[in-house]
């Protein structure tokens, strides 16, 4: 007889909006969550136009797409995506989680938002970021960050064009090696799209401050409000965040 793969019964259920073409969401996430807790994705709509065209489309799909859940039981849910909230500003990011929370009846989060709860945990008011973005929306990210209180020290960029689908967890490394960063702040990996987890533990011991990237902070926000124990894994390799 085959013998068959461990299937748990989960005691969480954990929703996630997610870019179209998003490569990475679907992989960290469930990699950040216990066994005992399943991750439920749905895909945000097809947008033709650029960029900010497709992240202003996105804010305006939040509830269809929620209710595309049906009648799914879930306990809470990520809006896996950090661009469209930037163009909209962190008091209005904030004020429209809150919305989609009462309407749902559960926690409903975003990425940027979720960052924004890490930093407030730390007490960390100033960051060095890694953006994968092109020069406009890395501007509109410096203005959210600026709006959340948090100062921003220096960017570390790719190159004027979205380039978060297309670089290697190597390639992210080696950026976080070459960020210098504040001793009192953090350094913060923004986009969900852009591989991170990897990235960091290749590139971690090397930093001295907290690195903090959009899915690990959405898993870790997620599962604070929701009770979810972390993996053992994550407090040995994210210690600033998860046993802090």
């Amino acid at each position: 007889m085959t013998d068959l793969p461990l299937v748990s019964r989960p005691q969480w259920r954990v929703g996630a909006l997610v870019p179209p073409a998003n490569p990475t969401v679907e992989v960290e996430y469930p990699a950040l969550l216990p066994a005992a807790a399943a991750l439920h994705a749905m895909r945000l709509p097809v947008v033709a136009g650029d960029l900010d065209t497709r992240n202003l489309a996105y804010l305006d799909s939040y509830v269809s797409c929620l209710q595309g859940f049906g009648s799914l039981k879930l306990d809470g849910a990520v809006i896996a995506l950090t661009g469209s909230q930037y163009r909209i500003g962190h008091q209005e990011d904030l004020r429209r989680c809150e919305q989609l929370s009462e309407r749902f009846g559960m926690p409903v989060e975003t990425a940027s938002s979720a960052l924004a709860r890490a930093l407030r945990h730390l007490g960390i008011t100033r960051i060095s970021m890694v953006s994968p973005y092109p020069d406009w929306l890395t501007e509109l990210a410096i203005a959210y960050w600026r709006g959340a209180g948090v100062q921003v020290d220096h960017v570390e960029h790719f190159a004027d064009e979205l380039v978060a689908y297309k670089v290697s967890p190597a390639e992210v490394a080696q950026r976080l090696a070459s960020v210098q960063a504040h001793p009192d702040g953090a350094v913060l990996l923004s986009g969900t799209g852009m591989p991170t987890i990897e990235s960091i533990m290749q590139a971690g011991t090397g930093k001295q401050v907290p690195i903090l990237s959009s899915n690990l902070c959405s898993i870790w926000s997620i599962s604070r409000t929701l009770g979810i124990p972390h993996p053992e894994w994550m407090a040995r390799a994210f210690p600033w965040l998860c046993t802090a």
